[in-house]
C-alpha cells in the first residue's frame, strides 16, 4: 500500500460530520417567523437522517397526546445515557418551548444542532468531551395553539404558541408536582441523563434595557460549598466573559427590587417548581436564558444561540472539573448534618456591575389612554454601575434524618419517587416503629389557584415521638443517598415546594370521626367523672370565657378534643423520620 493510498483510506474513514457542509435547515427568524410544532420535528428528523452521530428519540407522552422528543448529538453513533456517562463525558441538556410563546430557544437550538453537526467553525470539537441533548419542544399543546394574539406584549415573531399547555398548566411551575404528562416524561429524561449542566430557554417582558439576552443563573447558595465556589468563581465569570467576546453581551436577569434598576437588582433564586430549581435538587448546574421581548426576533434568536454555544464550549472545556465538582457536591450533601429549607436575600452584601439601561420616565403619557404611565425614555440610554445582590441567607434549617417512613397509601408520592429513581425498600412484615412525626399546627392557603392548586403558605409544625404501626409494603427511604436534596426538599413539609405545600397530603387536614351534640352527652359525662383534671380545665375555661360558657357544642368540643376521642392522625404529617 502506498502512502497516498493509506492517506486516502484514512481520509474517507473519518467521520462525515468533521467536514463542514452547507446548512440543512432553512430557518426564517430573520423574516419574523418561528416554525410550527410539525416543522420543528421534521427539521430534527432531517438532521437525524443525515448524520449518524445524531438521533431523535421519543421519551413518553405529553398532555397533548404527542411524544416528548430528545435530540441527541454525540461524537459517535452512541446514544445510551449510561454508556456515554461511563465514557466520562459531560451531559448538557437544553429545554425549549416550555412557554410556547417564547420560541427563541427553539430556533436557536435548531441552528446550533445544524451547525455543530456540519462542523461549522470546528464546532464538532465540543463533542469530544460533551454530549448535547436537546428537547426540541416541551409544551407541545401550547405550540399547537398558535396565534398572532397569544403574547400581548410582543410584536415578534408574528405567530407564537400559547403560554399554557394542553391541560392549561404553566409547565414551568410543574416540575416537582408533575400534574402534567409533560413533567412526568421530563422527570424520566432527567433521571436517565442526569445532566451536569441544564439550560431552559425563555423570553421575558420585564424592565426595558439595552440587552437582548439575560441570565437566571444557578443560585450558589442552594448548592453545597464546593459547588457554590465553582459557580461563583468559574461558571458565572466564564459565561459572562465569553459572552462579551461575541455580538451580544450578557446581563443578569433584571429581578426587581426597585422600580428603577439603577437602584439595584438581585440574583433570582428559583425553587424546585421551576426547571432550574428542579435541576439544583440533583446538584446539576441549571439555568435559564431570558431573551428580551422588546428586541426584534432575529436578535433574540441570535443572542440565545450565542449563549448556547458559549455554554456548550464552557461545558466541554471544563468537562472534568464540572463532573468532579458535582461528585464532591453530592458527597457534601449526603454527609451534611443539616439542610437549609428557606432563604431570604441578604441586602447587606452586594457586588457592583455595569448596567446599560434607559432612563425611567414616570411622566410618560400613554398614547392609548392619554393618561400618565410608568415607562422608559429610549432616547436616554445610560451606562451605570449598579448594585447586584447575589447572596441569600438561610432562614430555616432542618436536621437531616437517616430514614423517612412513608405508608404505601400515598401512591401518588411513591409514583414520583419512582419516576426520579429514588432508592427505597419496603417493610417485609407488619411492625411497630418508634418515629418522630410532625403535626401541622398552622398553614394558610393561597387566595387564588396557583397552577391548579391552593398552595399552602406559612406552614408551622411541632414534633412528637410516637410508636406507630406500619405494615408490609410501607416504604423505608434511606435519606443519605445520591438524590438526598430531592428527598429533603419534597418530603420536609416546610420546604419551599414540598409535596405538602402542593396539596399532596391534604387528606390529613380534616377529620373523619366526629361527635353529635346529643349522642356524645353520656360519654362526655362519664369521661369527666373519670378525668377530674379535664373537668377542672373545663370549668376554668367557662369562668374565663363567657361566650364559651353559653355555647353547648363548644363545651362538648372542648371535651372531645382533649380526650382520646380526638383523632391522633388529624394534622399528623404521614412522612415519619428516624434519626438513629
Amino acid at each position: 500500500m502506498t502512502k497516498t493510498t493509506a492517506l486516502l483510506i484514512a481520509f474517507f474513514a473519518m467521520p462525515f460530520f468533521l467536514f463542514a457542509q452547507k446548512p440543512l435547515l432553512h430557518l426564517k427568524y430573520e423574516q419574523n417567523y418561528t416554525p410550527t410544532y410539525y416543522e420543528i420535528i421534521e427539521m430534527f428528523k432531517l438532521l437525524d437522517s443525515e448524520y449518524d452521530n445524531a438521533k431523535l428519540i421519543e421519551n413518553g407522552l405529553t398532555d397533548a397526546g404527542k411524544p416528548l422528543h430528545t435530540f441527541i448529538i454525540n461524537s459517535e453513533a452512541e446514544f445510551s445515557p449510561d454508556k456515554i456517562k461511563a465514557q466520562g463525558k459531560t451531559v448538557l441538556l437544553i429545554n425549549n418551548g416550555i412557554h410556547a410563546g417564547e420560541p427563541c430557544g427553539i430556533d436557536a437550538s435548531l441552528e446550533f444542532a445544524d451547525n455543530i453537526l456540519r462542523n461549522h467553525n470546528n464546532m464538532a470539537d465540543l463533542l469530544e468531551n460533551t454530549v448535547i441533548v436537546i428537547i426540541p419542544a416541551y409544551s407541545i399543546g401550547g405550540l399547537l395553539q398558535r396565534s398572532a394574539y397569544n403574547r400581548s406584549g410582543q410584536t415578534t415573531p408574528y405567530e407564537t404558541g400559547f403560554r399554557g399547555n394542553a391541560g392549561n398548566l404553566d409547565l414551568n411551575r410543574d416540575f416537582v408536582k408533575c400534574d402534567s404528562e409533560n413533567a412526568k416524561s421530563f422527570n424520566r429524561i432527567f433521571s436517565q441523563w442526569d445532566p451536569d449542566v441544564f439550560l431552559d430557554t425563555h423570553t421575558t417582558n420585564g424592565s426595558e434595557h439595552q440587552y437582548s439576552v439575560t441570565l437566571i443563573a444557578p443560585s450558589p447558595d442552594m448548592f453545597p460549598p464546593s459547588q457554590e465556589k465553582f459557580i461563583r468563581n468559574k461558571l458565572l465569570p466564564g459565561l459572562y466573559e465569553n459572552m462579551k467576546k461575541g455580538d451580544y453581551e450578557l446581563i443578569p436577569y433584571v429581578s426587581w427590587m426597585y422600580p428603577d434598576p439603577k437602584m439595584g437588582i438581585k440574583m433570582t433564586q428559583e425553587s424546585a417548581r421551576y426547571s432550574s430549581g428542579y435541576a439544583a435538587l440533583f446538584n446539576s448546574y441549571g439555568m435559564m436564558t431570558e431573551n428580551h421581548v422588546y428586541k426584534n426576533y432575529a436578535d433574540r434568536v441570535k443572542s440565545c444561540y450565542q449563549f448556547i454555544e458559549v455554554l456548550a464550549r464552557f461545558t466541554s472545556a471544563h468537562s472534568k472539573e464540572i463532573i468532579e465538582s458535582r461528585k464532591t457536591g453530592i458527597a457534601e450533601s449526603v454527609e451534611a448534618k443539616t439542610h437549609n429549607i428557606n432563604f431570604e436575600l441578604d441586602t447587606t452584601k452586594f457586588e457592583t456591575i455595569e448596567f446599560k439601561g434607559y432612563e425611567v420616565d414616570r411622566e410618560q403619557i400613554s398614547p392609548v389612554t392619554g393618561l400618565p404611565r410608568f415607562g422608559y425614555d429610549k432616547s436616554k440610554p445610560y451606562t451605570a454601575n449598579i448594585k447586584y445582590f447575589t447572596q441569600y441567607k438561610a432562614t430555616e434549617e432542618i436536621k437531616v434524618p437517616e430514614f423517612y417512613i412513608l405508608p404505601q397509601a400515598w401512591s401518588r408520592v411513591i409514583q414520583l419517587l419512582e419516576l426520579n429513581e429514588i432508592e427505597f425498600s419496603r417493610l417485609p412484615t407488619d411492625t411497630t416503629l418508634e418515629v418522630e412525626v410532625y403535626y401541622i399546627e398552622e398553614y394558610s392557603d393561597a387566595e387564588r389557584l396557583n397552577n391548579g392548586h391552593y398552595f399552602h403558605h406559612k406552614v408551622t409544625t411541632r414534633s412528637e415521638t410516637q410508636e406507630i404501626n406500619y405494615y408490609a409494603g410501607d416504604l423505608v427511604i434511606p435519606v443519605r443517598q445520591k438524590k438526598i436534596k430531592y428527598l429533603l426538599e419534597l418530603l420536609e413539609p416546610k420546604a419551599r415546594d414540598s409535596f405538602f405545600r402542593w396539596n399532596f397530603f391534604d387528606q390529613i387536614l380534616d377529620t373523619r370521626e366526629y361527635f353529635s351534640s346529643y349522642g356524645f352527652e353520656e360519654n362526655a359525662m362519664k369521661y369527666l367523672k373519670e378525668h377530674p383534671e379535664l373537668k377542672e380545665k373545663l370549668e376554668n375555661k367557662r369562668a374565663s370565657d363567657p361566650e364559651f360558657a353559653q355555647n353547648h357544642r363548644a363545651q362538648l368540643g372542648f371535651i372531645y378534643n382533649n380526650s382520646e376521642w380526638a383523632e391522633e392522625t388529624y394534622k399528623r404529617y404521614p412522612v415519619a423520620r428516624i434519626y438513629k
